[in-house]
């Protein structure tokens, strides 16, 4: 399992090269101008002043040279400097910066995704066709159709504003401070009904099968069924679903951290594009990529954990 793991590792170089090409193409040779940008859209700049800046971010050589300093650069743990004029602050920084408060943010919520929706699925599935079946599934398939540039400022009128529940949710103060249960909220009930859709349908799937029936027959504890012959083999597809969303919950959201002003991943996502910040884009497009392979690792490695019949290619 070692030697596949380390094999698996060696393949990010070439998908790592593979990603900082394509991205690097599109914002070399994609459109809008970052300086001029910054320097003010309705203001035409000083050429010289433009000129100057370009000089000094090297964005006047070519192509291929910027590439190849660029990997240069990252192979030394140099990511570059916002190309913003305001801060020119080192990209690496930014994004230990914002990845902090994404990771707790996303780290929370893909917990709490698992531990409410895989017991939800198990009581759907357990009570199928039944009042509580219809409840449960209705009831988590209701909630992710609302935009989320809809149901934040529904929920902060209803709890802030009218029942006075919660303090104004803008800011970050940490994870245990009252200002992240709205936004860890709408975090959740987006994947929630993918794990307990994906949950009811492998539990119902799994308990039709002989070895199931069998121990039943055998007069074995329901609890017993559940935990040592129905769970261990229905929670395999729910962890292939729970690598994709926690992978999307740690590289953080874009519109619920700008609504709620959180200074995460996705509100480096939304400055990098809405700056044409180059360097920007590169580092989040860089760090998405690595924590998505090594999400998907992460479960391939725990499923001969599991199931030992499963072996780790």
């Amino acid at each position: 399992m070692y030697q596949n793991i380390f094999r698996r590792l060696l393949q990010l170089i070439p998908t790592f090269l593979g990603v900082i090409f394509i991205t690097f193409a599109l914002g070399y040779y994609g459109p809008g101008d970052p300086l001029k940008y910054q320097l003010g859209e309705n203001i035409p700049p000083d050429p010289q002043q433009l000129e100057r800046l370009r000089e000094y971010y090297g964005l006047n050589r070519p192509f291929h040279e910027q590439l190849i300093s660029y990997v240069i650069g990252l192979a030394n743990g140099d990511m570059g400097v916002s190309l913003s004029v305001q801060t020119k602050r080192p990209i690496r920084d930014m994004l230990g910066n914002g990845l902090r408060v994404s990771l707790q943010l996303g780290g929370a919520a893909a917990f709490i995704t698992f531990v409410v929706g895989v017991p939800l699925g198990v009581i759907a599935a357990y009570r199928q066709n039944t009042i509580v079946d219809y409840v449960i599934v209705s009831s988590s398939a209701i909630l992710p159709t609302v935009p989320v540039f809809v149901l934040a400022p529904l929920l902060l009128i209803l709890f802030v504003l009218k029942l006075d529940i919660l303090p104004y949710s803008y800011g970050w103060e940490g994870l245990f401070d009252s200002r992240a249960i709205l936004p860890l909220f709408i975090l959740v009930i987006g994947p929630l009904l993918t794990v307990v859709r994906q949950t009811r349908g492998s539990v119902i799937d799994v308990m039709t099968q002989d070895f199931v029936v069998t121990a039943r027959s055998k007069g074995l504890a329901e609890r017993h069924i559940l935990i040592k012959h129905v769970m261990k083999n229905a929670i395999t597809p729910v962890l292939t679903s729970m690598g994709f969303i926690a992978a999307s919950l740690l590289t953080g959201s874009l519109f619920i951290e700008s609504i709620f002003g959180i200074p995460g991943f996705g509100k480096l996502i939304y400055d990098g594009l809405r700056a044409f910040d180059y360097p920007l884009i590169l580092g989040t497009t860089l760090v998405s990529t690595f924590i998505i392979i090594m999400s998907n690792l992460a479960v391939d490695i725990l499923y001969p954990i599991i199931d030992p019949r499963v072996e780790l290619n």
